[in-house]
């Protein structure tokens, strides 16, 4: 009898477990021991943190919340967001509209190798050039692929130019991501999320800091492939991109 009362406590937990509400720390912010900005912070969140809502609506601008070591506090809503069950079972910190679809465009590279993305090319330079970077030798999409990944995205022919949005590298060429269309997906110029822009202009930012990186040497390859493939918005997050104009 002891056993089967033991598993249904189990059991309900579980459920309860489950049913909780749960936010994904968009920005870093402290864990407060009220509903204001009074006091010490007992604890600092890092992007990508995830907590349990106590309470699901705000007092004051704040979040009533739980850690995962069990520490109750409050929060900034503001640099919080509220998961659904298809985000808070996913991997991702944003929702799914900023992120390729992972069936058709998982990413790609070509190589990851420093020393290739690095020295100078001769042989496929643009026009008039004698010598060019690895992305500007390796560049090479069809307009025909162009066309594959806006039908696959479902593109309408109105958007399908540069100021709705562009055919993007998932994983940037200049870090060695490949032309393959496993790498390429519609992303669009407007997308926001949680009050910040999420659009191509972002990720052009945190693709021209990465390359920078790998050229100074302060960012192995492979370790950028890691991030921005897993999560390229918690990855432009934790850089704080996001704060720079």
């Amino acid at each position: 009898m002891k056993r089967v009362i033991g598993l249904l406590v189990f059991l309900l937990s579980l459920g309860s477990l489950a049913a909780a509400q749960t936010a994904v720390v968009t920005r870093n912010v402290n864990l407060r021991p009220n509903a204001s900005t009074n006091g010490a912070p007992l604890a600092k969140l890092n992007v990508g943190a995830q907590v349990e809502l106590v309470e699901p609506t705000q007092t004051s601008g704040f979040f009533h919340v739980k850690t995962t070591d069990g520490t109750e506090g409050w929060a900034w809503g503001h640099n919080l967001h509220v998961q659904t069950n298809e985000a808070a079972n996913g991997i991702h910190v944003g929702p799914a509209s900023l992120y390729p679809d992972a069936g058709m465009t998982p990413g790609l590279a070509d190589t990851l190798s420093r020393d290739d993305l690095t020295r100078t090319y001769t042989d496929k330079c643009p026009a008039h050039k004698a010598t060019c970077t690895y992305s500007q030798d390796h560049r090479n999409v069809l307009a025909t692929v162009h066309t594959k990944v806006y039908d696959e995205y479902e593109v309408p022919q109105s958007k399908r130019n540069g100021t709705s949005g562009e055919v993007d590298h998932f994983y940037p060429l200049c870090a060695g991501g490949s032309n393959d269309i496993k790498n390429l997906w519609y992303q669009p110029a407007s997308n926001d999320w949680n009050g910040k822009h999420f659009g191509y202009h972002q990720k052009d930012k945190l693709e021209a800091y990465v390359c920078a990186q790998i050229k100074d040497g302060t960012l192995d390859p492979q370790d950028a492939y890691d991030r921005m493939t897993k999560d390229w918005v918690k990855f432009y997050l934790d850089e704080g991109l996001d704060d720079m104009n």
